[in-house]
């Protein structure tokens, strides 16, 4: 959606070197919006052709930008480089033909401009989106999950966001990662670990939260009583693993691997339960999730946290080129507040 200003009365005044600048109307392409305030003169200068049309994404990253105050944490917030948000601003004031930031201070500051345009912004996003949800049927975003993330750390947002937005159908597919990439064309978003993800470039990603590993051991476990241990301390003993192929066994054998050893596989599961459950009888240990071990509730085990950095990233992720509707922006942007609030 291309959205354009109408921009009027800039004119200078006689021996006073101060430029006047109005906004008095605004008005969406497509025909989908318009208002014009009194007193006002609207006029296109078909002297000067634009090279770009304003989109309204711009709309959305200036808004960010006014509510974080700085552009570090605004382009974090928008999934963009620095870098990248501050050329979108430039791009911005370029086409409206004004500065909306004061650049020459050390702290974020709105140019009157930028403030009087910062409330025409919030105004125009609005109508965009009561126009978008009104108009547009799609109301089913369809998401690919792991099977390992999806009950322990999705639920409780798929729940709330169903509270909220009765009318957006979420569709969550459990599938192996590399199932899920196979056929990333077919989903919406793919709730992931960043690690699975081959060719970055192709994707946007937003972070949800850092997962880190821990081992699993029965309570009778020499180890057992140990505040944090190094997963080395492990080698020699009987694994119990999620089954071979998936995301999770790769992650973990791979784990292994770096603290110095080949694991000792004694058996694979699917469900996470069924490992929790067969070491309670003292078959073997594992290592996981801590949100795994807490969500499985089973007597009999203990966690114990690693000493070894095993940070992995769980990201949402989506292609660059897909242009999101209403329902699927209206989803990142929950997803962003959840993350932020919890």
């Amino acid at each position: 959606m291309i959205v354009s200003f109408f921009l009027c009365d800039f004119y200078y005044r006689k021996g006073q070197k101060e430029r006047q600048f109005h906004f008095y109307s605004y008005i969406f392409y497509m025909g989908i919006y318009s208002c014009q305030e009194k007193k006002s003169t609207l006029y296109c200068r078909k002297k000067q052709k634009r090279k770009k049309e304003m989109e309204i994404q711009q709309l959305y990253y200036y808004m960010e930008l006014c509510k974080q105050k700085n552009f570090t944490e605004a382009g974090y917030a928008c999934n963009m480089t620095q870098g990248a948000l501050s050329k979108q601003i430039r791009k911005l004031e370029n086409e409206l033909g004004t500065t909306l930031i004061r650049r020459n201070t050390r702290h974020f500051e709105l140019s009157r401009e930028g403030e009087i345009f910062l409330e025409y912004a919030r105004k125009m996003t609005e109508v965009y989106e009561d126009m978008l949800q009104k108009v547009q049927k799609n109301r089913e975003i369809r998401i690919g999950c792991m099977p390992v993330l999806a009950p322990y750390h999705f639920a409780a947002v798929v729940a709330d966001f169903h509270e909220k937005y009765p009318d957006i159908t979420l569709v969550l597919e459990e599938k192996k990662a590399r199932d899920i990439m196979n056929h990333a064309e077919s989903y919406d978003f793919m709730i992931l670990r960043e690690s699975t993800i081959k060719d970055g470039k192709k994707y946007r990603f937003y972070p949800l939260y850092d997962e880190r590993l821990c081992a699993v051991v029965y309570d009778k476990h020499p180890l057992a009583n140990r505040k944090r241990i190094h997963l080395k301390e492990l080698a020699g003993e009987p694994f119990i693993f999620p089954v071979q192929g998936s995301g999770s066994y790769e992650m973990f054998y791979k784990s292994c691997e770096k603290a110095g050893f080949t694991p000792k596989i004694a058996f694979e599961f699917p469900q996470a339960n069924t490992i929790m459950s067969f070491i309670s009888e003292q078959v073997g240990v594992t290592i996981t999730f801590p949100k795994v071990y807490e969500e499985a509730k089973c007597t009999g085990i203990c966690m114990i946290p690693l000493q070894d950095e095993f940070h992995y990233p769980i990201s949402i992720i989506y292609r660059k080129n897909q242009s999101l509707d209403y329902a699927q922006r209206v989803f990142l942007e929950f997803i962003r507040k959840y993350v932020q609030c919890s």
